[in-house]
């Protein structure tokens, strides 16, 4: 049985921020999902901020019965908007991506 539908996830890094031009604090999310299939501009997702972190989930993955959350952790209040970053977080989708090749022996043909 896949350890990954059964174990919740470790964090997996810290929530990033930008300031606008108003130097209003706007929230980074992930644009894709944890398991890298989804964009999640295109695709439904949740975010919720508390108690120190950041939890971003994925419907499509979460019917699948995958872990579908990103917990990223933050120690600011929640800020009032967010956007999707697709550079900021590309190395975390692409370590995560890249686990399950990697656990069965790499992925080299």
């Amino acid at each position: 049985m896949d350890r990954q539908l059964l174990e919740p996830s470790q964090m997996d890094g810290k929530l990033m921020y930008r300031y606008d031009t108003t130097g209003h604090k706007v929230a980074l999310l992930p644009a894709r999902c944890k398991l890298g299939r989804h964009t999640l501009g295109h695709s439904q997702f949740r975010a919720v901020v508390e108690n120190g972190e950041a939890r971003v989930s994925c419907l499509a993955c979460a019917n699948d019965g995958a872990d579908h959350f990103w917990r990223l952790t933050t120690t600011a209040p929640a800020a009032d908007r967010a956007e999707l970053s697709e550079e900021l977080y590309f190395d975390l989708v692409l370590r995560r991506s890249q686990a399950p090749l990697s656990a069965r022996g790499g992925g080299d043909a």
